[in-house]
């Protein structure tokens, strides 16, 4: 993914999209692909005199594709050399794959503060699974423990002992799986807990920029990988600025 146009504009090695309006700068890179989205960075500068509000949510992005070239039915479709930028349709056409149809309306990016709210509450169950007295485990430990204490001095029959040791491999192995429950809800939770700290440090959070302010976010797409284009729409006030992607790709 890469800005359709050269802008000469670089943060952190990343290549931006510029736009203006109304003397409100925009500019967007993109970051990275995730398993099922993709990631920019939005930046506002705000050098008019009156606020301005930053919404993630009021984002969105119209993707399109170059059509398929014309090819003989009964022939054998040419693979692409390695390294060579092809489109979407030359992509699926290699592999005898069909495209997905476009989407039917635009794509729009994700409120970061519902899934925020979401990992935040979701990391305090677990967290609280992870610290919870496992009562049954407790019981059937002081079970084995009475027991063992009760054979101490006598003779017990091959049943009696055969039952005792039931009760303590039964209370040893429920143990080693509640400890182990234990810890993945622990860990559970301290993933969760990063990724919501991650969203509210680095995701664009809805903002309002006061004269001479400026902010740098985050934002999270629907990824769609059969486009050859995407064009980015940022809010600037009431209008709507277009910034202007493609989506190459290359046969490894």
């Amino acid at each position: 993914m890469k800005p359709a146009q050269t802008s000469n504009l670089f943060v952190e090695g990343r290549e931006q999209a510029q736009a203006t309006a109304d003397s409100v700068e925009v500019r967007l890179s993109f970051v990275c692909y995730e398993p099922t989205r993709v990631v920019f960075e939005a930046e506002y500068r705000n050098p008019t005199h009156h606020a301005l509000v930053v919404e993630p949510a009021a984002f969105q992005y119209e993707p399109s594709r170059r059509p398929a070239p014309a090819y003989d039915a009964k022939a054998r479709r040419p693979k692409p050399l390695p390294g060579t930028e092809v489109t979407a349709a030359v992509a699926a056409a290699s592999q005898s794959l069909s495209l997905p149809p476009l989407p039917p309306a635009p794509l729009k990016a994700f409120d970061p503060e519902p899934e925020i709210t979401m990992l935040r509450a979701t990391a305090d169950k677990e967290a609280a699974k992870a610290a919870r007295i496992d009562w049954f485990g407790v019981a059937l430990s002081a079970v084995s423990i009475i027991s063992d204490v009760a054979s101490v001095g006598r003779r017990e029959t091959v049943g009696q002992y055969q039952s005792r040791a039931v009760i303590h491999d039964a209370a040893v192995t429920y143990s080693v799986i509640s400890a182990a429950t234990k810890i993945e809800h622990a860990v559970a939770a301290d993933v969760l807990q990063q990724r919501a700290a991650m969203l509210q440090e680095y995701a664009l959070r809805k903002v309002t920029l006061e004269p001479g302010q400026q902010v740098r976010g985050y934002l999270y797409f629907p990824r769609y990988d059969a486009a050859d284009a995407l064009v980015v729409k940022a809010p600037v006030g009431s209008r709507v600025v277009p910034l202007e992607f493609a989506q190459v790709r290359r046969r490894q």
